[in-house]
This record gives C-alpha cells, sequence and structure tokens, in this order.
C-alpha cells in the first residue's frame, strides 16, 4: 500500500502478524458464545491500542492518528467486535486526556492504561440519539455529588467495564447548554446493566444503564458544567476515524475471503474465479475496499495537520460505512449458498458489516452534516 510510510506498513505489519496467530483463531468460538477474550487486550496495548492517543505527559505513546487508522482497519480485518470494543476503550482514556482535570487524569487514566480497569461511553437513550441535545438522563447537585436519574442503551461494553462517561443535563430547559459529562466509577455510584442481544458483533456487550438516583461526587464533571457536548466533540472525530477504518478492514477481509473462495471453488468444470461475473463482483470488493482506504487514511492524515477535519472524517465515516455494506452483500453473493452459513467468516463480515452505517452518526446524519458545511445552511436546528 504505498500512501503508507515505511514506519506505518511495520506497525502493519506487525499488528496484522498478532491478530492472525492469536485472535483469529478465538473468533470463531466467541461469536458462537457471544463472549469477548479479555485476556489478550493487555498485549494489544504494546500497538497502540487502548493508550496510543493520550499524551506521554498522561502516560499514553502519543501515537499519530494515522497510526490509530491503521491499528483500528486491522482490527476490522481480524474480527468487528475486535475494533468495537477497541474504539470504546481507546477513546474514553483519550477524551479525559483531554479534558480531565489533573486530579481526574491522575486518578482514572493509570488503572484504564494498564488494562486493570476497563471504560465504557453512554449519551444514546431510548428517545434521543442522534438529537443529542435531547438527552432525558437527569443531573441535580445534592451537596458534594450529582444524583444522576434515567437510562442509556446500546452501551458498548458496559458488562466488562467498571470506569464509564455519562452524558446528562443538568437544566432541560437549556438544551445542549444542560448537558453535563460525568465520570462515574462503580466502585462509588451504583447503576443498573442489562445487556441487550443484538445482530451484529455479537463478541461485544450492548447494554441498557439504569441510574436511579446514582450520585456521583461533583469532582466527577468532566470538563465544565453545561460543557459536555463540547466536551465530547473532542472524541467525535476519533470515533468517526474509528468506524471508517474498522469497515475498510471488514472490507479488506470480504475481498480476501472473497479471492480464496472463488480460487479453490470449482462449478461446470473450472474456477469460479474464471467467470466473468464472478471477477466483476471481486473487482468491485476490491475497488470499494481501496477507494474507503483513501478516504479513510486522508481524514488521518487531515488530523495529524492539527485541522478539524469535520467534513473529511464525516464523509469518510459516510462512505466507509456504505461501501462495507455494499462489499459485504458482493463477498455473500460470491459465496452463494456456503456463505449463508454461521460457519462462513463473511457470514459474520455480512453482519458485522450493518453495523457501520449508525453509531458514531448515522450515514444520514453525516449527510447532513457535511450538507451544513458545503451549503451554510442547517436541516435540523
Amino acid at each position: 500500500m504505498t500512501i503508507l510510510t515505511d514506519d506505518e506498513r511495520e506497525l502493519q505489519s506487525s499488528v496484522r502478524s498478532f491478530l492472525t496467530k492469536k485472535v483469529a483463531p478465538l473468533v470463531a468460538e466467541h461469536e458462537r458464545n457471544r463472549t469477548f477474550p479479555w485476556e489478550i487486550v493487555p498485549a494489544l496495548h504494546d500497538f497502540g491500542y487502548v493508550r496510543g492517543l493520550v499524551h506521554p505527559d498522561d502516560g499514553g505513546d502519543g501515537i499519530s492518528y494515522s497510526q490509530l487508522a491503521i491499528l483500528m482497519e486491522e482490527a476490522g480485518r481480524c474480527w468487528g467486535s475486535l475494533r468495537t470494543t477497541m474504539n470504546i476503550l481507546t477513546i474514553v482514556p483519550y477524551l479525559i486526556s483531554q479534558v480531565g482535570s489533573p486530579e481526574q487524569k491522575a486518578r482514572f487514566l493509570p488503572p484504564l492504561l494498564s488494562g486493570e480497569r476497563r471504560a465504557w461511553f453512554a449519551m444514546t437513550e431510548p428517545d434521543a440519539g442522534s438529537d443529542a441535545a435531547s438527552l432525558r438522563t437527569t443531573a441535580h447537585l445534592d451537596g458534594d455529588h450529582y444524583v444522576l436519574s434515567g437510562s442509556k442503551v446500546y452501551i458498548t461494553n458496559a458488562s466488562h467495564a467498571d470506569i464509564g462517561i455519562v452524558m446528562a443535563t443538568v437544566d432541560r430547559s437549556a438544551g445542549a447548554k444542560g448537558i453535563t459529562a460525568f465520570i462515574v466509577d462503580r466502585a462509588e455510584s451504583d447503576y443498573e446493566v442489562n445487556d441487550i442481544p443484538h445482530m451484529p458483533v455479537r463478541g461485544t456487550s450492548s447494554c441498557e444503564l439504569v441510574f436511579t438516583g446514582t450520585r456521583v461526587p461533583k469532582e466527577n464533571v468532566l470538563g465544565e458544567v453545561g460543557r459536555g457536548l463540547s466536551a465530547a466533540m473532542k472524541a467525535i472525530n476519533v470515533g468517526r476515524l474509528n468506524m471508517s477504518m474498522g469497515a475498510v478492514g471488514l472490507s479488506q477481509a470480504a475481498l480476501e475471503e472473497s479471492i480464496k473462495f472463488v480460487t479453490t471453488r470449482e462449478q461446470f468444470g473450472k474456477k469460479l474465479g474464471e467467470f466473468q461475473l464472478v471477477q466483476e463482483m471481486v473487482v468491485e470488493i476490491a475497488t470499494l475496499t481501496e477507494t474507503s482506504r483513501l478516504l479513510g487514511m486522508n481524514a488521518a492524515r487531515v488530523l495529524d495537520r492539527g485541522e478539524p477535519a469535520r467534513m473529511e472524517c464525516s464523509m469518510a465515516k459516510y462512505y466507509c460505512g456504505e461501501s462495507v455494506n455494499k462489499a459485504a452483500t458482493l463477498a455473500l453473493q460470491v459465496h452463494g449458498g456456503a456463505g449463508l452459513m454461521e460457519e462462513s467468516p463473511v457470514e459474520r463480515i455480512f453482519r458485522d458489516a450493518r453495523e457501520a452505517t449508525i453509531p458514531e452518526g448515522t450515514s444520514q446524519i453525516q449527510i447532513l452534516q457535511m450538507g451544513r458545511e458545503l451549503i451554510g445552511v442547517s436541516s435540523l436546528r
């Protein structure tokens, strides 16, 4: 891949080798059982997962966004559940590093970066997804604590992690200006966790969190009161980049599985790959994969230059998410009936690809945000 530097190619090669040897053999069993091999996570830290984006002064590695993009592509290529899990484990410490107080960094970053503790991030609610300003989870000050009441849904890692960031409003009448971010530590704040079975990324947990008078120390406010969405925006482009490159990895896996299948499977006395229509489908998967990779890496390069990259990350998220669904559908078609069986990797790729157009802003939200940037008119508020 000519768009990578020598150092980036070395990173790609080393992490791919590790994931192929240590993680890929575990995927089928954990998919069946809907579990995740948490024991492999500490070794992934050495490549830049989890602690990579955190500044060295805060105990992190300070890697580039381009290096992060490579890590997320390789995670997606190996297993969609791995990319989804590592996305949240990486974003939360990054956000604490970006906007946390010195005391918060000293308390929460060491156990998160060492793997001693794990993280989740909770914004989505039953009645508030893309419209984050309409959150209904409330937080009111009671002495030295804020009291949280409400629920969150589709929260990755929540059943396996014990430190999270919760978005709640201190004043519903203030709209977006009332949203505040709280670091919630299960060791001191009680809340309920309920698992929600889901179609894609079956190795992850997707949970409902219920806060019923949950008391959170006021020193756990992340950033400023009423500036929660501003704090979350520090990580929004990172999340979109991670989703984009995870989708590229899934597309790459679809391509590799398709090539393997058509060069070994025979029909009508010859290899499937000799049929022109089959070649057309494989070529389209390859083209979708490469164009997605170029858009995703471009977004990473723009972030590395210190630019906001809102348009670039939205465009990558939109295009990569839509493209991986096309690539996965084509791969399934190439495999025919075999691709419908759960023993086939493309069956899992097809399910996992469907997630790519929804979290971190749906395809439609990306279009509306890009439209606002291009035309200067918002269709939302």
